[in-house]
Parts: structure tokens; sequence; C-alpha cells
């Protein structure tokens, strides 16, 4: 969780909904606050009155507005920003390529101010690692790479 981390680095207070096995994890990395979303009622176990929150699970909308106070902000990575009640901005967030600050990112992690949890695995793990992921069991995002091979030219390492 990268934005957790360059947040609570500029001195944001972060509070953030996970399953309870990522509070440890998530508070090392510098969440205030952890909220186990399993649980049916983690809105109102939630201090209200937040300036912001930052959106990346679509269907909640109505508890994230909920929890942001009159004229704060709603960010959407989900691109299914409500309209906005109570003087609350509510925009879906879009990218643009900034090799400036992609290089920037890069540099904070090798210098270790911003940390990934990155296990590599060797394609053959691939199936395993597919059905720890499905069972809830590895947080965050997944990407497997793999190695594409011409048919013809180019000679297997």
């Amino acid at each position: 969780m990268l934005v957790l981390q360059i947040a609570a680095a500029r001195g944001i207070e972060v509070t953030v909904t996970a399953s309870a096995s990522a509070a440890e994890r998530l508070r090392g990395l510098g969440a205030l606050e952890v909220v186990d979303y399993h649980d049916p009622d983690w809105v109102v176990r939630v201090r209200g009155g937040f300036d912001g929150a930052l959106i990346a699970a679509g269907g909640t909308a109505q508890a994230a507005l909920s929890l942001v106070r009159d004229g704060g902000r709603l960010v959407w990575l989900t691109s299914d920003a409500p309209a906005g009640e109570r003087g609350v901005t509510s925009t879906d967030l879009y990218l643009r390529p900034d090799a400036a600050q992609l290089a920037h990112l890069a540099e904070a992690v090798v210098e270790g101010k911003l940390k990934q949890n990155v296990e590599a695995l060797p394609l053959s793990d691939g199936p395993a690692a597919f059905a720890r992921v499905s069972a809830g069991q590895a947080g965050g995002k997944k990407i497997v790479l793999t190695r594409a091979y011409r048919r013809r030219g180019v000679a297997r390492p």
C-alpha cells in the first residue's frame, strides 16, 4: 500500500479497512487505525469526520460518504464515484504516465523509504499461489510475470 506510506510520511493520520490478519503489517506501514471490513458494523466503529477518503473497493460509496466530513473529498479508484452531497467533492482518480514520478517512487523503494511486499515464486508455484489468493490468504495485488518466447529466431535460455 504505497498510498498509505506516502500519506503517513507526509504527516497524514490514516485509517484503513483491511482484514484483521493484515492489521499489524498496515500499522507498520503507517496506519493509525485498521478497521476489519469483515465486521458488518465496521462503519459505525470508525470515528468519522475524515477530511478525505481514497476508495479502492466498488460498492462502498454510501459507507465512505457517511465517514467524510461536510466539505471533504472522496477519491475513487473504481471509476464509479457517486455524486457528492453535503459539499463533499467526489471524483474518479485517473493517472497519467509520469516517468519522473515513477523514478522518484522507485528510488524511495530502493532506499527503503517505501516498502513493497514482494514474493517471487517460480511459475510452477502459480497454482498454489492462486489458491492462496482465492482463499483470501494473501493481501494486496498479485502479478504473475512470465517470459514470452518467439517460436523462431530466439533460443530459450
